[in-house]
């Protein structure tokens, strides 16, 4: 086998593990270059040396018309992840409206205590601890 044929097999070989789901050297996913990492190879190896291996890889992802099984699973739980992030940030909005309507009756209850105190000239100003 020469080198253009070792790397023929080579790519027909990653192409097989991307379809079947079971990727080696790249992230799984049914691009090119996902393709040219599982190979091993650069990807102007297959974008311009190998442009039939690479159509015949395009027809076979368009043929099983699906993710392999990791990346599902991936785009599973990002979908997880991004529906607990909504939920948290709704949590942390409730969360700080509360602390800053909590700081307004601090505020005005400050304020009332502050003047009681100043009108009523008759209590002391200093109070014993209990």
């Amino acid at each position: 086998m020469n080198t253009t044929e070792q790397e023929r097999q080579t790519i027909r070989d990653a192409m097989a593990r991307l379809v079947e789901g079971q990727p080696v050297q790249s992230d799984g996913k049914l691009t090119v270059k996902s393709l040219a990492e599982e190979a091993g190879l650069k990807r102007w190896v297959l974008t311009h040396k190998h442009l039939d291996l690479q159509q015949e890889f395009r027809a076979m992802v368009s043929r099983n018309g699906r993710d392999p099984e990791p990346v599902r699973l991936l785009k599973t739980r990002v979908e997880e992840l991004e529906q607990e992030t909504k939920r948290l940030r709704l949590e942390l909005r409730q969360a700080k409206a509360t602390c800053s309507m909590l700081e307004r009756h601090i505020a005005v209850d400050a304020l009332e205590s502050h003047a009681a105190a100043s009108s009523s000239q008759s209590k002391p100003r200093l109070r014993p601890v209990r």
